[in-house]
């Protein structure tokens, strides 16, 4: 190579091409630097950098309403940047003002939510009630659970049922389903279980499995179409299948008891597992018993007392009362406790069980005061055959209190009735 290329080749080190980048680095930042704010803004906001389409951003600002909804979608969901649910929230409401129904839907959403502006109830069924205007199912069921729930609008039963029906009508599968349940619970117009089947039937044929679920109740009881196990358990597995744990006890159920499958133990087991995988407290006490029993498994009472234990714990009352039987006398390996018994029996009386009432009474008997309110709540659910024991044993009680209190807890007992009313 000549001289002149040599020199050439020297000139074009590495340290003097860095040189080069960071001095022309300096100048485009200082020609940054040197635009006004909003200008620095903007050439932010259009460099390829930022992940937004330019020309989306530009028309956005230009105020065309779908783009400013696209614009809101982007940053909602961080595509390409920051998720920023103020600037979303900002967005919806340019394109929401300018008769968008989705953003009118979305900005209610925001609202509802509290997400980039203050939690408003008020607003949140305002731009609701825009978007249903223009029949947006996502609004009309939204606005629906308001007037069910009364959320800043008149408690409204029958108008509730009326947006799920155009929602419904719509094809909106959970209005559909909505519309069912209004319809077989008799909320605003009175029972009608052929309607609710047909809202229920197509809601599921969308795969919606609380629907799934319901309708296959409706086909185990005969309520609105003709009774059919079969088709009640095909309902069931179809919701069953996509997790719904009132469905997996159902359909284990079914294989249990030959209900529209042939009995197997074994599917009843694995159905019951699942559900109890959720905590569902039937699945848990009905797979305690299959443990306790034998049935499909080898017996094994250690495990089956530990399905049942895990059942209480969920709610369910029967197994509440079971352990409450259990530490008093101290069954089933149960180290014999009265406080610990006092505590499952005080939940079962809890939701509404007359016999545990009374077995807490029995529990608590050194406790005059508090043997004579749980006789008291007692007594008046009890079976015929029990009430001239416990009312005896409640005066036993009362002979250690004063007038004054007897008349106080008679009225706790009043009060506790009334407030744990059977429906």
């Amino acid at each position: 190579m000549g001289t002149g290329h040599a020199s050439a080749i020297v000139s074009m080190t590495p340290r003097t091409t860095m040189g080069m980048y960071w001095k022309r680095i300096a100048t485009l930042s200082l020609a940054f630097l040197l635009l006004p704010a909003v200008g620095r803004a903007q050439a932010a906001a259009l460099t390829p950098q930022s992940g937004i389409d330019p020309d989306v951003l530009r028309k956005a600002k230009e105020g065309d309403p779908a783009a400013q909804f696209r614009l809101a979608t982007i940053y909602r969901n961080g595509e390409g940047v920051p998720k920023d649910a103020v600037l979303s929230a900002s967005w919806l409401r340019k394109s929401a003002e300018q008769g968008i129904p989705n953003a009118q839907y979305d900005l209610g959403l925001c609202y509802a939510l509290g997400q980039g502006v203050p939690k408003d109830d008020a607003q949140a069924a305002f731009w609701y009630a825009k978007a249903a205007d223009q029949d947006q199912p996502a609004a009309l069921r939204s606005l629906a659970f308001f007037y069910l729930e009364g959320r800043s609008v008149p408690r409204d039963a029958r108008q509730a049922l009326a947006l799920f029906s155009r929602a419904a009508y719509l094809g909106d599968s959970e209005s559909q389903y909505q519309s069912g349940l209004a319809l077989e619970s008799g909320l605003a117009i009175g029972r009608d279980w052929k309607a609710a089947t047909e809202w229920y039937r197509k809601a599921s044929d969308q795969g919606h499995m609380r629907a799934q679920f319901h309708l296959g109740v409706m086909y185990e009881n005969g309520e609105g179409v003709p009774q059919d196990y079969t088709q009640a358990a095909n309902l069931y597995a179809k919701a069953a299948d996509q997790g719904y744990s009132p469905a997996q006890f159902s359909l284990a159920l079914c294989y249990a008891h030959a209900h529209g499958v042939p009995q197997d133990y074994a599917k009843a087991l694995f159905w019951y597992g699942k559900a109890a995988e959720q905590k569902n407290p039937s699945a848990l006490v009905n797979l305690a018993l299959l443990y306790i029993n034998g049935q499909g498994v080898p017996k094994d009472e250690t495990r089956g007392y530990e399905y049942l234990r895990q059942a209480a714990e969920a709610g369910a009352v029967d197994a509440q009362f079971q352990l409450g039987v259990d530490y008093s006398q101290g069954f089933h390996g149960r180290p014999k406790d009265d406080k610990e018994a006092a505590e499952w029996f005080r939940k079962a009386a809890e939701q509404g069980m007359p016999i545990a009432a009374y077995d807490l009474a029995m529990v608590v008997h050194t406790d005059p005061a508090e043997t004579y309110f749980w006789l008291g709540v007692a007594i008046p659910r009890l079976k015929k055959e029990m009430v001239d024991q416990a009312t005896t044993l409640r005066g036993v009680a009362a002979a250690s209190l004063t007038s004054e209190q007897r008349a106080a807890i008679d009225e706790r007992v009043r009060q506790w009735l009334s407030d744990h009313a059977q429906p």
